[in-house]
C-alpha cells in the first residue's frame, strides 16, 4: 500500500552508522532531488513485465547477477544469515529460497522462532552491507564519482522538496538524485534516525546496477562475471548467483515447499548437491 508523503521543510542530509545512529553533519538545502530524470530513461525498456521474475526489478543486459540476502534481524540485538537459519530448520539453501519457507522447520509451514520482528528487513539493504558493497562496486566502474540513485516516492516521511518529476517504472515511481558512489550510504528520511538505502543505483558508465525492491527482503546486483564472483565469495555478505528468469515472490521457493509434501515420485533433489 502506498504511504502518504508528508510535506515538511527540506530534510537534512544525514549519514548513519551501522546501527542507524546519526554520525555526520547536516545539509540544510535538502537532499538534491533532480528535476531532470532522463538519466534513468534506459531502465524501463530493459525490465521484464512487473511481477514476472527478477528481471522485473533489475534491468537486463549485464553479464551476471547476484542475490544479496538481507541479514535476519533477531530481537533488535543480533543478525543471522539465512544459511544458518536453514541449517537449523533442515531447509535447502538455493537462489530462490524464501525466508518464510526456511524459517519453518522441515515439514512445517509456520515458524515459532521467527515472527514479524525477527525477520530480514524489507526494501532496504543494511548499512554495513552497503559499505562492503560500495567497496566492491567502486573498483568495478570508471565513474565512481558520477552515480545515480532512485528512491521510491511512497516512503512515509520522505520530503520531495516540491520536485514533481519522477522516474516512472511499472508500478513504481522514484525520486532521482546523483553524486559519488558514497551517497549510497546516506538517507533522505525525515524524521530520523531511520536508515533507508536507495532502491535503485548505478554509475554513469552503467557498469553495474543495484536494485532493492520495496517488497523484497533481498537486493539484486547486475554486473560482469568478475564482480558477481567477488560478491558471492565475500564471506561478509550472503549472496548467491541468480538469473533474470528466477522468481522472488512468496511462492518462489518450490524446493523447500516440496519438503513439506509427500514425495510420491522419489526424493527431493537439492539443486546444489543432488538427491538426498
Amino acid at each position: 500500500m502506498k504511504l502518504r508523503l508528508f510535506r515538511r521543510k527540506p530534510p537534512s542530509r544525514i549519514t548513519f552508522d551501522e546501527d542507524g545512529g546519526s554520525t555526520a553533519s547536516t545539509w540544510g538545502a535538502g537532499f538534491g532531488w533532480l528535476h531532470d530524470v532522463s538519466s534513468a530513461a534506459w531502465i524501463g525498456p530493459r525490465l521484464h513485465p512487473f511481477g514476472q521474475d527478477i528481471g522485473s526489478v533489475i534491468p537486463g543486459g549485464f553479464g551476471a547477477y547476484a542475490r544479496l540476502f538481507h541479514p535476519v534481524e533477531v530481537d533488535g540485538s543480533r543478525r543471522e544469515r539465512w544459511s544458518d537459519v536453514a541449517a537449523r530448520t533442515g531447509r535447502i539453501v538455493h537462489p530462490e529460497m524464501q525466508f518464510h519457507m526456511i524459517a519453518a522447520p522441515r515439514g512445517q509451514t509456520r515458524s515459532v522462532d521467527y515472527n514479524r520482528r525477527n525477520q530480514p528487513r524489507m526494501g532496504t539493504l543494511h548499512l554495513g552491507h552497503r559499505r562492503i558493497l560500495v567497496d566492491h562496486l567502486r573498483k568495478a566502474t570508471t565513474t565512481p564519482d558520477r552515480c545515480w540513485f532512485a528512491m521510491w516516492e511512497g516512503f512515509g516521511g520522505l520530503n520531495d522538496g516540491g520536485v514533481r518529476e519522477r522516474v516512472q517504472l511499472p508500478s513504481r515511481n522514484y525520486l532521482l538524485y546523483s553524486g559519488t558512489i558514497d551517497r549510497a550510504l546516506e538517507t533522505p528520511m525525515d524524521p530520523f534516525p531511520f536508515d533507508q538505502s536507495p532502491n535503485l543505483w548505478w554509475p554513469e558508465d552503467r557498469a553495474w546496477f543495484v536494485a532493492t525492491e520495496i517488497d523484497f527482503d533481498s537486493t539484486f546486483v547486475g554486473g560482469d562475471d568478475g564482480l558477481i564472483a567477488e560478491l558471492v565469495s565475500d564471506a561478509r555478505l550472503e549472496a548467491l548467483p541468480i538469473t533474470l528468469s528466477a522468481k522472488a515472490d512468496s511462492a518462489a521457493d518450490r524446493v523447500n515447499s516440496a519438503l513439506n509434501a509427500r514425495q510420491k515420485d522419489g526424493p527431493v533433489v537439492d539443486p546444489t548437491t543432488g538427491p538426498e
